[in-house]
Parts: structure tokens; C-alpha cells; sequence
């Protein structure tokens, strides 16, 4: 059966292919605000079917369309994409030395079975080093933050910035996917779907850190 994953981040189409999933892409429209006066949790799910429901309307009959969305919740609120370098640093200035949450919420819409739907999130805690300023303008001036929620991409250059995860990385990343897997088979995919044991987290090659700082550990 057709998998569409909702999505234009390589990171989520990644994770997913890493699990074994055979799927074909097609990109959203453009990502809708935060609901106001919705919780992060509510609100990270109902961007994710926002999406899912975008797609299904137009994928293939019998199609399963997946899709995510994350957002990182700061000491002072939900953080967006920071599109600029000033934003940037103002946002990686918040989280450092501190702790805050991110919560990647998913849809699984079975278009074969009058929209037969399931809806899930994820949360992983995360702890920043106490950066320096000078990390952090070297960071900044990679350019990776402009368009990573939370101003930061663990599976990049921002992993040094990390000093530990509590709950999945590839909460962190974009897609939880155990929980992906799972809603899949409650929306009504048919196994056989790999096993959430089967898949690993370990980055896809080695990367140059930044600075000589720890990488992240879980706690």
C-alpha cells in the first residue's frame, strides 16, 4: 500500500527511510501558525493533520498520507523558525544552559477508509550546555539555525550545543517513528510494518564538531 509522507524537511524523509519504509514525498502548504489559545501539545497535532489532511485530499486513492510537525517550547513560549540570524541568537541565548521541550506531534490519514484518521505526540526534554558566546557565533554563522525550530538542529552542528536528551532523539530531529509506525496500524495499514526496535539512531556518517564540547547524552 502507497505511503505519502506530507513534508518538505530531509530530516523527517530520513528518519522514516532509515526505518524501512517505503514511501513517496509530497511538500504541504505552507505551515500554519499556532493555533492561539491552544496548548503546544493540541497545537503540534493540529498542524501535523493540517498537513496530512492538505495531501490526502489530492493523494491517490488508497493512499496512507503521514505527517509531523514539531515545535519547541522555550522558557518564555512555543519557538518558531528564526529566519534570521538576530532572531537566532536571541532564541539559542534563551535555551542556553537550560532546559525546555520539544513535542513533534503526527497524523496518519488512511484515504481508503472514509479518512479513517489517528493522531499522536511525542516529547523529549532537552538540556543545552552552557555555551560560550563565541560557540555561539560560530554556530550562527553556519547559517543552519535560520530554518530549524528552536533555532537548533541536533542531528547537525546544533548537537554541540546539546548536553543531554531525556525521551528519542528523533524527537528532536522531526518524527517519532515508533509512534509514526504506530499510528500508521491504528489508521488501518496492514502489516508487516518494522518493529520500533528495528530502528537506529545513530547519525548517518560523522560530523566535525563545532567546538570541543561533549555530545549529547541521555539522562
Amino acid at each position: 500500500m502507497r505511503i505519502v509522507l506530507a513534508s518538505s524537511s530531509p530530516r523527517r524523509r530520513e528518519l522514516l527511510a532509515r526505518a524501512g519504509i517505503r514511501f513517496s514525498v509530497q511538500e504541504p502548504p505552507d505551515e500554519a501558525p499556532i493555533p492561539p489559545g491552544v496548548c503546544a501539545d493540541l497545537a503540534v497535532q493540529l498542524i501535523a493533520r493540517q498537513k496530512a489532511v492538505a495531501i490526502a485530499a489530492t493523494a491517490p486513492p488508497g493512499s496512507f498520507v503521514l505527517a509531523a510537525d514539531t515545535i519547541v517550547v522555550g522558557p518564555r513560549g512555543p519557538l518558531g523558525k528564526p529566519k534570521t540570524a538576530e532572531r537566532a541568537r536571541e532564541m539559542l541565548c534563551d535555551l542556553r544552559g537550560r532546559r525546555h521541550t520539544v513535542l513533534t506531534g503526527v497524523c496518519a490519514i488512511n484515504t481508503a477508509n472514509g479518512s479513517r484518521e489517528a493522531l499522536g505526540v511525542s516529547r523529549s526534554a532537552v538540556k543545552m550546555h552552557q555555551f560560550s558566546d563565541n560557540d555561539l557565533d560560530t554556530y550562527i554563522a553556519s547559517g543552519e539555525p535560520l530554518d530549524r525550530a528552536g533555532a537548533y538542529a541536533i542531528q547537525g552542528g546544533g548537537g554541540d550545543l546539546v548536553e543531554a536528551v531525556a525521551g528519542r532523539v528523533d524527537t528532536v530531529i522531526g518524527l517519532d517513528v515508533p509512534l509514526a509506525l504506530r499510528l500508521l496500524r491504528e489508521a488501518g495499514y496492514p502489516d508487516p510494518l518494522p518493529k520500533a526496535s528495528d530502528v537506529s539512531l545513530a547519525p548517518p556518517r560523522p560530523r566535525r564538531p563545532l567546538t570541543p564540547m561533549r555530545a549529547p547524552s541521555r539522562v
